[in-house]
């Protein structure tokens, strides 16, 4: 029957609760959100699930729920161990965790992703591996991309050969907060003025001389207190600072000629930032919606963990 219900997707973040209820094409029927993140609820998961899509369940049998993102992590649910990089995009429902507690064991976990390097390096993701899944089946790249979910803690993902081989954390989303309202850089920039592209596109070009991050965050004050900027630019030359330095650090780990198109996945004004930034530094982009992206990737999963039952 068209537009019949079969699953539930549960984006469990640790202050938002979304869900989707999805038909077999991955076509959202309908949705809801609730500030019920995993660190709002006090452990009533079970609670929350009933409260949000309870009636969903209700209305129709034998639907998958799906749960992604935090609730996997060591403070949610389930403590879901990671899966190792390189994974294969189109098998890693084999990967879900049940949670047999919950509408009769038709419900999964998807975990998070981690990567282990050599030289030590340690890097993971929770709720982006759904997304990168997902946009790399919207958009056909499954042979070779890279993917960008802007945010707090930025994700840079690489894929290779139908596999995440890649994963690559910035933290800064919460740098920026952390440098413009505890620092002495507070004092030389006004948070409620509007974005200046011009001040973003100076710190992007500042970004990339030599110097290094440390030493050039501090011209955010030293342009201020001498006049050469004035406080309503503060907070967009600072983003472009931030902003550039990380694309800078992605594109030399990675080499130019493979970092190719990079998919941006989201759908906030950060999203435009990071597409004016790579762009400025010639690297070609397309944006992706977050929430299709993450429905993609789940409606991918399904019929792997029906055959899990």
């Amino acid at each position: 029957m068209a537009n019949q219900p079969v699953s539930i997707l549960v984006d469990w973040g640790t202050t938002n609760f979304r869900a989707y209820l999805l038909d077999e094409n991955g076509v959202c029927l309908k949705e809801t959100s609730a500030p019920s993140g995993i660190s709002q609820i006090n452990g009533e998961f079970e609670a929350t699930l009933n409260a949000n899509i309870g009636d969903w369940l209700k209305a129709h049998d034998n639907l998958t729920v799906v749960l992604a993102g935090m609730i996997g992590s060591q403070i949610g649910w389930k403590n879901t161990p990671y899966v190792d990089c390189p994974a294969l995009i189109t098998g890693y429902g084999q990967y879900g965790v049940q949670v047999p507690e919950f509408n009769h064991g038709n419900c999964w976990i998807i975990p998070g992703m981690k990567q282990e390097t050599a030289d030590g390096k340690v890097d993971v993701m929770r709720g982006e591996e759904l997304q990168v899944i997902g946009a790399s089946l919207l958009s056909g790249d499954t042979d070779e991309a890279s993917y960008c979910c802007p945010g707090t803690h930025t994700k840079w993902v690489k894929v290779k050969n139908q596999q995440i081989q890649t994963i690559t954390t910035a933290m800064t989303g919460e740098t920026f907060s952390l440098l413009s309202k505890h620092s002495i850089l507070a004092h030389s920039l006004d948070m409620n003025a509007p974005q200046d592209d011009d001040a973003f596109m100076k710190g992007l070009q500042y970004s990339q001389q030599p110097g290094g991050l440390l030493n050039h965050i501090f011209s955010v004050r030293t342009l201020f207190v001498t006049g050469k900027q004035e406080k309503s630019a503060g907070a967009g030359y600072l983003s472009g600072l931030l902003i550039g330095h990380e694309i800078r650090a992605f594109v030399e780990a990675n080499g130019a000629e493979s970092v190719g198109t990079c998919h941006i996945i989201g759908s906030s004004s950060l999203n435009k930032l990071y597409q004016t930034a790579m762009n400025h530094f010639g690297i070609s982009t397309a944006l992706i919606a977050d929430k299709d992206a993450s429905i993609a990737g789940a409606n991918s999963l399904i019929q792997m963990l029906r055959d899990k039952l």
